[in-house]
């Protein structure tokens, strides 16, 4: 496996960049199938439109109804208060600048974009990888609950405490749950105190469709408001406010997604495992695993037109998302079945 692909406006590499892997690999097959993003594969089927929506401004009620749809989806606290962005991203390139010279802790590894942004902004970041010591230092930290992309959920009490720790100091705990939705009963909305805490959440993921461009931030009123500030208007088009909102009240169609998204992760586990490959961790929308032969494995099912996500710093390591159809199943299958 070369050096990754670093695209996307950034020195990091990501997920998802098939014209690096046909580029990389010499093949212009149409039909790769990417498993390298841990975006449900099987979309939120996207509603027709009134053609008023892609022409006009988004207007207060609708940004109302969006936010309304978004607290009751995301279980919220009525003491918290929150804002809709264009995607996550757009909240990790704003909170650094909310403060300057602050010591940022980050629960490590995971996504890198957190610590860079921070960095970008001038900020100290110490990143730990044992949640139960965080730095004492720290004037924010940050925690992917589940992480992106070992899996692991935060335990809610360590959570209260490390916050507690924080709150003496005015500290901010930073909690990214863009993989949560397929766990809710684990989501820091249902317990985090008012103040000195922010949730992020990302509607992408769990509904696959991360091309809308849509994220939440929740939390204290006080970082919401300057997130908000930051913002501007008009931040979230017509068109994302609108899918938003009848995707997060197809209560039935979660609901399916979930059960579907529970049998994946089981079929996908028990695939992996019987070619050797460790499974680390699984979640409802990606399984980390470990194999010595990562590079083999990964350049091996490029070659066969299947993109995993390898990880550069963590050698031994690979990410795997869902097939989609039961083609694709069977390719993966094959794929695996012959790893030399």
């Amino acid at each position: 496996m070369d050096e990754p692909s670093k695209t996307y406006n950034r020195d990091i590499f990501h997920g998802g960049d098939l014209a690096w892997a046909k580029a990389q690999y010499g093949s212009q097959e149409a039909n790769w199938i990417d498993l390298s993003t841990g975006i449900n594969p099987n979309a939120y089927p996207v509603p027709s439109l009134n053609a008023e929506i892609w022409e006009r401004l988004p207007g207060a009620e609708q940004e109302r109804n969006l936010l309304q749809t978004a607290k009751a989806y995301y279980q919220m606290s009525p003491t918290h208060e929150i804002v809709a962005a264009p995607g996550t991203q757009s909240l990790l390139q704003i909170l650094p600048h909310l403060r300057e010279n602050l010591t940022v802790g980050i629960f490590s590894p995971t996504y890198a974009e957190h610590a860079h942004c921070w960095l970008a902004a001038g900020h100290d970041v110490i990143e730990f990888d044992d949640i139960n010591v965080s730095p004492s230092s720290a004037d924010v930290i940050i925690i992917v609950s589940p992480n992106n992309p070992t899996g692991e959920i935060a335990d809610q009490q360590i959570l209260l405490d490390i916050h507690a720790k924080l709150a003496e100091k005015s500290g901010l705990l930073i909690i990214d749950e863009a993989f949560m939705d397929m766990t809710p009963q684990h989501s820091f909305c249902r317990c985090a105190p008012k103040e000195n805490v922010l949730i992020l959440k990302s509607f992408g993921k769990f509904f696959g469709l991360a091309g809308v461009r849509l994220g939440f931030a929740i939390g204290d009123p006080t970082v919401i408001d300057a997130l908000k500030s930051r913002l501007g208007p008009w931040a979230v088009s017509a068109v994302a406010s609108e899918i938003g909102i009848q995707a997060m009240k197809d209560t039935g169609w979660i609901s399916e997604t979930i059960k579907k998204l529970k049998t994946d992760s089981l079929r996908l586990q028990k695939l992996l495992k019987a070619h050797k490959l460790i499974v680390k961790e699984a979640t409802g929308l990606f399984i980390f695993v470990s194999t010595p032969k990562t590079s083999t494995v990964f350049d091996h099912l490029c070659k066969q037109s299947i993109l995993v996500r390898p990880f550069p710093a963590q050698p031994d390591k690979l990410r795997f998302g869902f097939p989609k159809s039961e083609q694709d199943w069977a390719r993966l299958e094959h794929a695996l079945a012959c790893i030399p």
